[in-house]
This record gives C-alpha cells, structure tokens and sequence, in this order.
C-alpha cells in the first residue's frame, strides 16, 4: 500500500473514532430504575424508593384507617401471581392521600434525563357497587407524576406548579353499569386544567381487574418536546384533537422525580379501590447503558444481598432474570453466578469499560505518527 494511502486510511479511523463517539447512538438506554418489589418485606415500603407521605384532606377529619403503600404478600394478596410482589396503593376513605416517590435513581440536573421512557403494570380493582353506603368506593385511580425540583423533591405537586409534566392519572370511574375507564392529563394542557385523555366504555384497551401495563415516552426535541402515554401497547388520544402527542409545559427542563399517589377526594363517600403497580422501569435515553453486572438479579447496578433474594424466591422456576448468562431453570448455577460476582457494581465494573474517546483519538494519532515516520524511512 503506498504511503498516501496508508497516512488516509489512518486519518480516516481518527475520524470516525470521533464521529462515533459523538454520534447520538453512542448514548443508548441506560436503566436507571428497574423495581419488581421481590427482594423486599410484605407490608412495607420498598427499599429502592425516597419518599413516602400520608396525608388527609385537610377540611375532612383524618379517618382512623389510614392510606397505605406497601408491598404485598401479607396483609394484601397479590393480584398478578401466586408468590409474586407488587406494590399496593391502599385508599380506604374519601380523605386520606399517600405519595411514594423515587430521586436517587435520577441526576439531580432534571436536563440529563429529556428523552426516555416509563414503564409499570398494574392493576386495579372494580370499585364497589354501591355509593353512601359503607365500603363503598367511587374509583380505582392511579396519579402519574414525572417533573422536576430541588434536593428536597419528595413529591410532585400540581398546586399553582408550571414545573409539573406530565401528571397523568389512569382511572376506573363509578356511575354506569360497568367502570368507565378514562385517562386524564394535567401535563402540559395544565393551563386548561384537567382533560380526559381517553374513555374507553366498553373495556376495548383496558378494564378493572384486569392486567394494563401502561407505557409513557417522552421526546425532548428541542422546540418541540413532548410525550405519548400508552396504555397496554395502544396509543392514548386526545379526545380535544385526536392527536396523541401532547406538549411538556412550558420551560420544563426535564426529570428528576416519579412520584406516585392515591386519591384524596372529599367529595365522595368512600375512596378508592385498591391499585397495584408492578415491574416499574424507567430508562434515561440520554446516558449511556451501564456495564452488564452477571448475576445482578435486581437490576439494581450492584451485586449485593437482594440479589441474592431474587434468586431464592425465584429456585425452580423457568424464568428470565437480569443480568443472568446461564438461562433456563434457576438453580445453583445461578446461586453462584451470584456468589463469584458478589460485590462488583457498576462503579468498579466501569474500570474494565471502553476506553475513553480521548485514547481512541491518541491510538489513532499514534498511528498516523508512525506510519508516517516508517514511510519516511523507506
């Protein structure tokens, strides 16, 4: 090969060392939050979460049964499986709220985290028959909220709040036959107040006592940043335009914060029926993924203890864990793919990652150096 050619082929792998490394697909998902509730206590809060709050109406004296979230598989059976948790929000009267909220799984500058998804199943139950009478509850309701705030952020609020996007709730009414079903947004049409997203009357998505996995995706395209709620894999429209897109509010810089909360609806007799939420996930296009941590079974970027959990509440089944290279049937093979790799987490495993662009470009110029001064020789 002649020199010239040589000196351009090399330049031309500096380049593209560069290129990739700036190229959008060098920063793929990462999964900065990924809780299925196993490796924690029946009836109480899960360990991955920041905050939680209980809270009554304030004009309405606090009932005597407060609001609950806890995980299940003691006081509360478990609605998706024999042995599985899940996380229950339990609303018995019209009065009481309670909020659980996630932080520490999201940079505290809410611009790292513009474009992403969000991920959970749930569940909700048929709210009883009968209003005024005791026991009676008008709705199953789930209150979605992703925004951003200070170190303190322990929940979203939406009282004369602009930094709220989106807050979105999902939700079983009482008044006909069956539930009617809606999905109602206060994100970034907040300045009109709350809109019915989406009714579906005849259960064609979505139902009570029904499993609904609902998917929220969110764009932050300069200009024009905006996110889709999906509920079971279908597009939620909005009955105002029929479009399924729907704006950030105005200014919001990105995430920081995903809370989750109950009812606290005065007005109505009883509160409501009970809601489950499992598998939540949440992934931060912006970052770059992680490095695989083998037998990481929580996902939860280090090899500890809860791992260890999983994987003995999961022996015998035929089941996909993360982080797992073997497959199949848990067993001791799984224990110790655990055992060898207790301890590593991502901070430690990031030591034996790529290598920074800058050495890429320093190998690559190294290169041209010497081919250049061996072409010289000759």
């Amino acid at each position: 090969m002649r020199s010239r050619d040589i000196l351009s082929s090399a330049f031309a792998f500096a380049l593209a060392a560069l290129e990739i490394w700036h190229s959008p697909a060098a920063f793929a998902q990462r999964v900065i939050l990924s809780e299925n509730f196993q490796s924690d206590t029946p009836d109480t809060v899960p360990a991955s979460a920041n905050f939680t709050s209980k809270g009554c109406v304030p004009f309405v004296n606090c009932a005597t049964d407060p609001a609950k979230i806890v995980v299940t598989g003691g006081t509360f059976p478990d609605p998706f499986g024999p042995g599985n948790k899940s996380l229950v929000f339990h609303n018995p009267n019209s009065a009481a709220q309670a909020a659980i909220t996630w932080t520490a799984a999201f940079q505290d500058d809410p611009t790292t985290f513009r474009n992403g998804t969000i991920d959970f199943d749930m569940w909700m139950e048929k709210p009883l028959p009968v209003l005024g009478q005791p026991g009676g509850k008008f709705w199953s309701f789930l209150d979605v909220r992703a925004g951003y705030g200070g170190p303190d952020r322990n929940r979203v609020s939406t009282v004369n709040d602009v930094t709220v996007w989106p807050n979105f709730r999902v939700q079983n009414l009482f008044g006909v036959p069956e539930p009617l079903e809606q999905v109602v947004d206060a994100g970034g049409r907040f300045s009109v107040g709350f809109e019915t997203t989406f009714t579906d009357g005849a259960a064609d998505i979505f139902g009570p006592d029904e499993l609904v996995h609902v998917r929220l995706e969110i764009s932050g395209t300069p200009g024009a940043e905006s996110y889709v709620i999906k509920v079971n894999n279908t597009p939620i429209n909005w009955l105002q335009n029929g479009e399924s897109s729907s704006p950030w509010v105005p200014d919001a810089p990105g995430i920081n914060v995903l809370s989750f909360l109950t009812d606290a609806s005065a007005f109505f007799s009883g509160g409501a029926s009970n809601v489950y939420l499992d598998n939540l996930v949440v992934i931060n296009n912006d970052l770059p993924p992680l490095p695989s941590l083998l037998g990481n079974y929580n996902n939860n970027n280090s090899v500890d203890a809860a791992d260890y959990t999983v994987w003995r509440d999961n022996v015998g089944l035929t089941t996909t864990l993360p982080n797992d290279a073997i497959g199949g049937t848990i067993g001791q093979p799984h224990y110790l793919q655990w055992s060898n790799n207790f301890g590593n987490s991502n901070s430690s495993a990031a030591a034996t990652s790529i290598p920074e662009p800058a050495t890429w470009v320093g190998v690559s110029l190294l290169m041209l150096v010497t081919i250049g001064r061996r072409q010289s020789r000759s």
